[in-house]
């Protein structure tokens, strides 16, 4: 199972709208094949694992008894690809092991559980389930909650400054890090900035990775009207503009229903950071931090909360930290 979670991340930020899915077959302790999902339209990770093991000859019976280990439940539904459920009764496969139910209604309603079980497969969940969730933390959250996952991007000092008293910020952290928020951008479907950071740095918002042509969206905290006409994102297609005094919650759910935007990175400033964390929708903070202290005179991550007392705190539990460069990269969920 474990290796079938390593293959399913091979295909994070190219599935999307779909869940990250691996799969492997084995027969008596050998691996006979390996799949993943690899992009969105592509063959799912069990026809891709069975497809191989067929090679030239028909699939019926390919993987007679045969197991079959996947992160998530294999599909019974017809979407952009046929149903997994019926290709793997049809090449002989005895066992499903797979790591957790799948949420989506689609799949719910034809419950390959029991088609699998009925056509005589054994099957058997949940196996490394807290592992498969975090794997698949975006796709979770969209379909139980109907809207992105939503993660907060931030880079500040060890006092929680994030631009010196003259607002420049460029460039707080070091190349590491830097490398780090662009393989960031590549698993996000989409950048989130606000009217503030816009004027001031005139950004593209891309995803600059060698060898990497992926283009997100560019979401925008401001109206078209509100920026000048050399401003880089009025030229690109994909950028969108949400205009003013918007409601958070109900423009992430427009943005996930509409443009099928399953997950976005704020990247914005301390009013962008402090309207997120007030809105009670972020679901993930990265954040990154440098050494350095540039004190009261510096602007600070957050503005007011409105919290009174310790009690209110907002917490969050610390789920990785690690070293880029002189840098540091925490990892953390709200509580």
């Amino acid at each position: 199972m474990r290796r079938a979670c390593a293959l399913a991340r091979r295909g994070a930020g190219f599935v999307s709208p779909n869940p990250l899915v691996g799969a492997v077959i084995v027969k008596n302790g050998k691996i006979l094949a390996e799949g993943h999902h690899r992009a969105y339209g592509k063959n799912h990770a069990e026809r891709e694992a069975i497809l191989k093991l067929a090679g030239q000859n028909p699939v019926k019976n390919c993987a007679r008894g045969a197991a079959l280990y996947v992160n998530l439940e294999p599909c019974a539904h017809y979407g952009r690809t046929p149903p997994c459920a019926g290709l793997i009764i049809e090449a002989g496969i005895k066992k499903v092991v797979f790591a957790l139910r799948d949420p989506n209604p689609q799949v719910r309603r034809r419950d390959p559980v029991r088609l699998l079980r009925k056509a005589g497969v054994e099957v058997a969940y949940p196996c490394l389930e807290s592992e498969a969730r975090e794997l698949n933390k975006i796709f979770l959250k969209n379909q139980t909650r109907n809207r992105p996952y939503i993660t907060l991007k931030s880079a500040m000092t060890l006092d929680g400054r994030i631009a010196d008293a003259r607002g420049r910020s460029q460039w707080l952290t070091g190349e590491p890090a830097r490398a780090a928020v662009h393989r960031l951008r590549l698993i996000y479907d989409a950048v989130l900035v606000g009217k503030n950071t816009v004027l001031k740095d005139n950004p593209r918002l891309n995803i600059r990775l060698p060898g990497i042509k992926k283009e997100n969206y560019k979401i925008i905290l401001g109206a078209r009207a509100d920026f000048p006409k050399n401003t880089n994102l009025l030229q690109d297609p994909r950028a969108l503009f949400l205009g003013r005094n918007i409601k958070l919650k109900n423009a992430l759910r427009a943005l996930y229903q509409k443009h099928r935007i399953c997950s976005v990175l704020v990247e914005g400033g301390q009013t962008v950071n402090t309207a997120f964390l007030k809105s009670g929708l972020v679901d993930e903070w990265q954040l990154f931090v440098a050494p350095k202290v540039l004190g009261d005179d510096a602007l600070p991550v957050l503005g007011g909360l409105g919290i009174k007392n310790l009690d209110c705190a907002k917490n969050f539990r610390a789920h990785s930290v690690k070293k880029l460069g002189r840098d540091f990269l925490f990892v953390l969920f709200p509580e």
